[in-house]
């Protein structure tokens, strides 16, 4: 599509550079805006949540490198060329973040699941940007189709499913729909479980739960990402985090695991 967007002799500007840092900017301002309404220092919640982000790049990127060492084998430096050599394992780094923010959470005294609430919110409209910039790019393409909105990207010569128009469409109904709910679920009766006031948690757990679905339901439409030998482990990987959602919904309503 565009990768470039000003190719000059002394300078280059990539499409999923702008875009990136224009997720970067939304889901900061959505996160600090979040934090501050809920009286949280907002240094330290803008300062935690660049911590995490770089916290899971690193861990994303060193991920998305085992699953694709035969590609930087030939040259160990290349892991560190993110410009030239780019890749990423999006739902990995995003878990590391979150283990962070958590783990920061907890050590401060915080309500550590109000703040992953407050993370998969922001992180919703920032994975609109972040798939856009995927689309542009041409990153992660989908399989070849003949589906008449197949489209041919920079990197390929045949149609495959735009699957960064999907999940860019799908993380801005996600962020719209946790945006509403944020003031919605404490009155719900089923969640509460009787309590006068709900837990916290709701919003990550729907979170994990709609994206490890998504992610399922849209396997055969995509590449895989995470492959052990000849096996495909992203259906399993992101069953798994439909999965946990399921588990921290259940428990975050009050219910438990009875013995």
């Amino acid at each position: 599509m565009f990768p470039i967007l000003i190719n000059l002799p002394f300078f280059q500007l990539k499409s999923l550079t702008v875009l990136s840092l224009l997720a970067l900017f939304f889901a900061a301002f959505i996160f600090w805006r979040k934090g501050r309404e809920e009286y949280y220092s907002t240094f330290e919640i803008f300062d935690v949540f660049l911590l995490s982000g770089l916290f899971g790049f690193i861990f994303g990127r060193l991920a998305f490198v085992l699953f694709h060492l035969p590609q930087f084998s030939s040259n160990i430096w290349s892991v560190f060329n993110i410009v030239e050599r780019s890749g990423n394992e999006p739902l990995l780094a995003l878990a590391a973040a979150a283990w962070y923010l958590h783990r920061h959470a907890v050590r401060n005294k915080w309500d550590a699941f109000e703040i992953l609430d407050f993370y998969v919110t922001s992180l919703s409209l920032g994975m609109v940007f972040v798939y856009l910039g995927f689309f542009l790019d041409g990153s992660y393409s989908g399989v070849f189709t003949s589906l008449p909105w197949g489209v041919v990207l920079n990197n390929t010569f045949e149609k495959v499913h735009p699957v960064q128009i999907y999940f860019a469409i799908f993380y801005l109904a996600l962020f719209v729909y946790l945006n509403r709910m944020e003031y919605v679920y404490r009155t719900l009766q089923w969640y509460r479980k009787g309590k006068k006031t709900a837990q916290s948690g709701f919003l990550f757990s729907n979170f994990l739960i709609f994206t490890g679905l998504f992610y399922v339901l849209t396997g055969p439409f995509r590449l895989p990402s995470m492959m052990v030998g000849s096996f495909n482990v992203d259906y399993l990987a992101y069953l798994l985090i439909a999965v946990l959602g399921g588990v921290i919904l259940f428990v975050r309503s009050g219910r438990g695991f009875r013995k």
